[in-house]
């Protein structure tokens, strides 16, 4: 059994899901469930504040691709995660010995295409000279925003540290050993510039054994480290990794969210730091499992994303690297787990994100609907402008399908039937909007757009109707699928958000602007396959 695997069974077999207050618990419906109409409501008059473009990021790995940075901005990503996979060279202060061309190229397509990179440093164990190191990471940084060694004076700001130092493949120390590198890192980088943001440490797993709402030594004992040592942290990132949303997407970011709460000074930038998931997709593919899973090139990842997302959204998330970009069929052949096929043209998954990027730049809205197991909803306005994002998604459909039987995803499934029923399932919406700031002399352009196995993200209803100050609409929705519903009023209309069918010339997209202030993958080491499960 894999590590991950292991580790996964571990925490099913000590704990019980915190059971929830009335008004949160997941809908179900006994031991059958039975396809229903999932009510969602938008209040416009309910801000809750603008969308941080740091929840809609990717990354730039497993490798250098040009051709996938035109597809990363057409489908809206505002955030691309870069690896900084330069060694830590003799002499530290030495220009000479340091090769920064993979990282130039790699910011310098970020930067181009107007969104904002996420430099990435993952040592896999705690340098002998944490001096020698804390140097490097300051003249790397400098190297991309000061011109030191021939750099630049770019704007980067956002930096990460570490990856799944609780997964032994990944760091081979303690968790002080781990700590104190941090420390030194971080230090080193806030005394070149008060204002990067860091983000740390990317944990494998949140959820401790001692009980329903216990969290992992980890999150715990960095987080009072920290707080003791003066040790700045802006952003505190987990991943996660499972077709079952409730456990890992909900439940897992609901407890890490109330632990940073206890640290309202933790972050210079920020106060209490702020939530991030810096890796995470439905299961982990090819390069680590050795074997193609189908379940990538359709819509059931794309349903499940979306739910996954929608749900750390929900906690508190304000930084989300899904684990695959746009990066595929180049030098570094084909895999599973991307956005995009070994052709370069975009999967379901590519166009269901696509549409949840219509959400950047506009302001958040109050949206119920959201189960935490199979449909989600969120809604953001702007300018005479509503967009509703919706994906529907079926979980015991989708383990029946892809899941061998006494797999520990079909593990955390059965732990949730048997605290709250077999979670509901759905073949339609009913959607309804209140406080509109619209009269019935307002012409308003109403859209639906489907992302599924055969459409991607296509138009198939558009009509117009006078305003009002409520509008409600029940429509079909297929599980898998995901469903943007736009309504604009005339005033200004808007861009359809139609997918693309091939990738687009670099030269015909339009330039965005840069993301607001605030709102290369490292490979992997040898061996990660063994310390990685199927989930």
């Amino acid at each position: 059994m894999t590590r991950r695997a292991a580790v996964l069974l571990g925490l099913i077999s000590g704990i019980t899901l915190a059971a929830l207050s009335a008004g949160d618990r997941p809908v179900a419906v006994g031991a059958q469930a039975f396809a229903s109409t999932r009510p969602v409501s938008v209040d416009y008059a309910s801000a809750m504040g603008a969308f941080n473009p740091y929840v809609f990021g990717t990354m730039a790995a497993p490798y250098f691709d040009a051709a996938g940075y035109p597809l990363t901005q057409a489908a809206g990503f505002r955030l691309v995660e870069v690896g900084m996979n330069i060694p830590v060279p003799s002499n530290p202060s030495e220009p000479a010995q340091y090769d920064f061309t993979l990282l130039d190229q790699q910011v310098s397509a970020v930067l181009g295409i107007g969104a904002e990179p996420l430099i990435w440093f993952a040592p896999s164990g705690m340098p002998a000279d944490l001096t020698g190191y804390a140097t490097y990471a300051q003249n790397v940084a400098k190297h991309l925003t000061q011109g030191w060694g021939s750099g630049y004076s770019w704007n980067v700001k956002l930096f990460r540290f570490g990856n799944e130092p609780d997964n032994v493949a990944y760091w081979t120390g303690t968790q002080t050993d781990f700590f104190q590198t941090y420390a030194a890192w971080a230090l080193a980088l806030k005394a070149v510039n008060s204002a990067f943001i860091l983000d740390t440490p990317g944990l494998m797993n949140a959820h401790g054994t001692t009980g329903p709402d216990s969290l992992s030594t980890w999150v715990t004992n960095f987080l009072s480290y920290a707080q003791t040592n003066g040790v700045p942290i802006d952003y505190f990132s987990i991943h996660g990794y499972s077709p079952v949303p409730y456990s890992t997407f909900y439940n897992n970011f609901r407890l890490v969210q109330a632990e940073l709460q206890k640290y309202p000074t933790l972050s210079p930038l920020y106060g209490t730091p702020r939530l991030a998931n810096d890796e995470w997709n439905t299961m982990v593919g090819d390069l680590w499992s050795g074997s193609y899973h189908a379940q990538f090139d359709t819509a059931w990842v794309a349903a499940h994303n979306i739910v996954a997302l929608i749900n750390m959204v929900e906690q508190g998330l304000q930084l989300s690297i899904r684990y695959g970009g746009t990066f595929n069929g180049g030098t570094g052949g084909c895999h599973d787990f991307l956005l995009t096929d070994c052709n370069g043209a975009g999967k379901p998954v590519y166009y269901a994100f696509k549409g949840f990027n219509q959400l950047a730049g506009t302001t958040r809205l109050s949206t119920t609907g959201t189960d935490h197991m199979n449909f989600a909803a969120m809604a953001g306005k702007s300018a005479d402008q509503v967009t509703v994002v919706l994906s529907n998604y079926d979980v015991a459909t989708y383990l029946n399908t892809y899941e061998p039987a006494g797999s520990p995803s079909w593990a955390l499934y059965n732990v949730f039937v048997s605290l709250f029923g077999a979670p509901a399932v759905y073949d339609s919406f009913s959607l309804n909007l209140t406080n509109l700031p619209w009269t019935a002399a307002d012409s308003i352009t109403y859209e639906r757009y489907v992302v599924d196995d055969q459409q991607q993200l296509a138009l198939v209803e558009s009509q117009q109707m006078g305003g009002s100050s409520t509008l409600a609409f029940t429509k079909a929705m297929t599980a898998p699928s995901v469903q943007v519903v736009r309504l604009s009023r005339a005033a200004a209309p808007a861009p359809s958000v139609g997918g693309i069918a091939e990738p687009p010339d670099v030269t015909a997209l339009p330039a965005r602007a840069a993301p607001p202030s605030d709102p290369d993958l490292a490979p992997y080491v040898a061996g990660a396959a063994a310390a990685v499960a199927l989930l």
